[in-house]
């Protein structure tokens, strides 16, 4: 498998990226396993909303920054638009046996992401709902039409062998925050599915440099949580 690659089931473009040579996993691993866990609706997150905000993470914060920024510019070309793009917010997952999460999106996010923490099959069962965004017209026929499809079953369609990457162990998943996505119930036998997930917003100038009025400041805004991944 590459390193890094793209995805575009139903033109929805996700990002998989190996991060095991760029980022500290052993410290992921043991802030992760110092968390304490609240339920949530189907399984568990952390208390704190605030894991990259650790000092000894001040370095993966920026790169894994870095990689949402390259994400926008080389899948959607809006370079130039945006000075910047930050993580607001991030936090453990716990997903033991039976448990699922419900479809959800993250509207107070440009970029959400996941990490995968262990070898573990049921990472594949994260699913996205792939909306179709075709035309309307006959106006009067159903349009409410969608098409449901797990990273499993888009690695299998793109070709890609998944005996060989680990279950996307120290993978990074990228997507844009308003695709709605889900996690399917784990079964009985498997083990929990450990993961640490992130949203992101813009810093500073937003909007085209030719239009100045166009152009938003988020500098000064504060930016709140209200669905976790």
């Amino acid at each position: 498998m590459n390193n890094e690659y793209v995805l575009s089931p139903a033109n929805e473009l996700i990002l998989i990226k190996d991060m095991t040579d760029i980022i500290d996993f052993k410290s992921i691993n043991t802030e992760f396993n110092k968390l304490k866990f609240i339920n949530n609706q189907f399984n568990e997150v952390s208390f704190g909303l605030n894991f990259f905000d650790n000092t000894i993470f001040e370095n993966t914060k920026k790169l894994l920054e870095v990689e949402c920024k390259n994400y926008l510019n080389d899948c959607y070309h809006i370079q130039g638009m945006y000075e910047d793009i930050i993580i607001t917010n991030s936090w453990g997952n716990k997903t033991k046996p039976k448990q699922s999460h419900h479809a959800h999106m993250h509207p107070f996010s440009v970029v959400s992401g996941v990490i995968y923490l262990d070898n573990n099959i049921d990472n594949l069962n994260l699913s996205f709902i792939l909306e179709n965004r075709g035309a309307t017209i006959p106006y009067f026929m159903d349009q409410d039409k969608e098409a449901k499809m797990s990273l499993k079953s888009i690695l299998e369609t793109s070709g890609h062998d998944l005996k060989i990457n680990n279950n996307l162990k120290n993978h990074v998943i990228l997507f844009l925050s308003n695709l709605r996505h889900y996690v399917t119930p784990t079964p009985n036998n498997s083990l929990p599915r450990k993961s640490i997930s992130f949203n992101t917003f813009w810093k500073g100038m937003i909007g085209q440099k030719d239009n100045p009025l166009g152009c938003i400041s988020f500098d000064q805004l504060s930016v709140l949580p209200e669905h976790k991944i």
